[in-house]
């Protein structure tokens, strides 16, 4: 007996109800929620941002931003006024301090929904921002103290009003009014950077003459736009620097245009975001790539007027004219990308919507989300249960060994952490898988989008506190707090002292780690007598002279991340000498 081919979803009109998700785009807010409510603050970069954004508070000290009491000349002060402010009224709770990027990057997505509405349709409208809050760039970093999301939140803004069509004069007006205070909130964000990222697409538009139709704002309007847009950032930068001199070459150079076309920090090659993207753009990296594909059919067709193919050339524009930029400048880092993603997201909202009504889900567009997700749920399962025999089967293991002793210490129960997580990803895709073959392809992509969904939440409610164990300053804090005395400082060589200083209150401060070999470590300790306590990096306490190195006492060697780490304090002998 034969079994008949299962049938494919019938087609619908445009204004139909088939072929939209089965999960809301809103929904994301539980793995992001678990980023923000299940673990510590990890270094580098959230440490700093969140000492940073304490120390305003703490010293009353808003124009001028400092890490540890070190001059911090690095970016505007938005993020850490406002994860600050979220801080202070919430007892310095970490959760409440990533609202900063919380509310933003939903500001994002919903801003994705109405380009969707502008340009595509009500479909469209449905998977965009479901794409875009699902990648896996967005969904990390939108439960993380961070600059990026509010950064994108007031470009895209901006870009949604100036893109906008309005019916006149006085609409047209208002946008550009709208444009400019948004873009000033990117601009107070991460600084001049916004301009590029709003610019750039605009600039393309108006050279391929693919300017939104409607009435054109009048020229003192947008002027006045910009001026709404820079004045805020300028204002402060000025008063930062009057009223500390040293701020005016890093604020008004340095930190932007010295550093982008130097390209000292995150240096890299031209092709490095083509390599990144595929995976950052996952579990919907193979839609955003066709629909790249049909974007730029689009533009090499947009003299033909239709309405749809320019629709889909301003999106592949905007995506393409930051992508080309920021591969072009020597300073590469994958979040530098984050204001092209909503454009991915249409492009590949796009392409989902097309292929569900012709009907045919090509099985590369399956077999990548679901096989990520099988792979990664298997790796769950057995790192689970044959982390501790694989260990140990060899020497060369060792630290990884006693970094996963520390995690059974506290977590005596991560195997089944692993395997729950593990096996939500695989039943996820081998019902989704199910669907595919079956032909049931608005099911097959609601399953992924419920799978990554639920499964990531669980990832990251169940084992980001594990991580903790290792990746958390929280220990280290804890650790300082214990010794006797009371320092006046305690400097770290080679490492950060953000974390430590946020959880446990000490006057941790980083120190150059030249004095580790030029005696400045000894005149520290004789200022600081009895009560002296330092924190080096292990390899460079090491590189020390042992005769050296005798005169201070190891008092634990701990773990933070990659970092070995040693606290030092005064040996025995030389305590007894003072």
């Amino acid at each position: 007996m034969t079994r008949a081919a299962p049938s494919p979803e019938p087609p619908s009109s445009r204004g139909g109800a088939s072929f939209l998700p089965g999960i809301s785009w809103v929904w994301y807010l539980l793995p992001v929620a678990a980023v923000a409510l299940f673990r510590d603050l990890w270094a580098p970069d959230e440490p700093r941002y969140a000492m940073v954004a304490k120390w305003i508070y703490d010293h009353g000290e808003f124009l001028v931003l400092r890490r540890c009491g070190t001059l911090y000349p690095d970016k505007p002060p938005l993020v850490y006024w406002l994860a600050g402010l979220f801080g202070w009224v919430s007892a310095w709770s970490v959760p409440a301090m990533r609202l900063v990027s919380i509310v933003p990057m939903f500001g994002a997505a919903w801003f994705t929904t109405r380009f969707a509405q502008l340009w595509l349709g009500p479909r469209e409208q449905r998977w965009a921002p479901l794409l875009f809050v699902g990648f896996a760039l967005i969904l990390w970093n939108a439960g993380r103290i961070a600059l990026d999301p509010l950064l994108t939140f007031g470009c895209v803004g901006a870009l949604y009003f100036a893109a906008r069509p309005a019916a006149d004069t006085r609409a047209a007006t208002r946008d550009a009014l709208l444009a400019g205070a948004l873009l000033a909130v990117g601009m107070f964000a991460k600084g001049p950077v916004a301009l590029v990222n709003t610019g750039l697409p605009l600039l393309a538009w108006r050279l391929f003459k693919l300017n939104a139709p409607g009435a054109r704002a009048p020229r003192w309007s947008i002027a006045a736009a910009l001026a709404l847009a820079v004045l805020p950032v300028a204002l402060w930068a000025v008063a930062a620097s009057l009223q500390e001199p040293q701020l005016w070459r890093p604020l008004f150079f340095g930190q932007h245009l010295e550093r982008a076309a130097k390209g000292t920090a995150h240096a890299g090659p031209p092709w490095q975001h083509l390599l990144q993207l595929p995976l950052l753009l996952l579990p919907w990296s193979v839609p955003v790539a066709f629909g790249f594909v049909d974007g730029f059919r689009a533009w090499r067709a947009r003299a033909t007027g239709d309405a749809e193919q320019l629709a889909l050339a301003r999106i592949w524009l905007w995506a393409t004219a930051l992508l080309v930029f920021f591969s072009i400048i020597p300073a590469k880092r994958e979040l530098y990308l984050m204001c092209a993603y909503p454009a991915f997201a249409l492009l590949g909202a796009r392409r989902i919507v097309f292929a569900l009504q012709r009907g045919v889900v090509g099985a590369w567009a399956a077999a990548v989300p679901l096989g990520v997700f099988t792979l990664l749920g298997l790796a769950l399962i057995v790192a689970g249960f044959a982390a501790e025999p694989l260990l140990s089967s060899s020497p060369r293991f060792d630290d990884a060994r006693r970094e996963y002793a520390r995690i059974l210490a506290a977590y005596p129960d991560v195997a089944w952490r692993c395997a729950i997580s593990g096996s939500i990803l695989c039943v996820g895709a081998a019902l989704s898988w199910r669907a595919w073959r079956a032909q049931r392809f608005t099911s097959w992509a609601s399953g992924v989008a419920v799978t990554w969904c639920i499964g990531s939440a669980s990832v990251f409610a169940l084992l980001l506190p594990v991580n903790d164990v290792v990746k958390s300053d929280r220990e280290l804090a804890a650790l300082l707090a214990t010794q006797p005395g009371e320092p006046q400082e305690i400097p770290f060589y080679d490492t950060h002292p953000e974390g430590p200083r946020f959880y446990g209150g000490g006057p941790c401060v980083s120190a150059p780690v030249e004095e580790l070999l030029d005696g400045g470590l000894e005149r520290r300790a004789d200022q600081a007598g009895p009560s002296f306590l330092a924190v080096a990096r292990e390899s460079r306490w090491r590189a020390k002279p042992q005769a050296e190195r005798e005169r201070f006492r190891e008092i634990a060697l701990i773990s933070v991340g990659s970092r070995e780490l040693v606290v030092l304090g005064l040996a025995d002998s030389a305590r007894g000498a003072r």
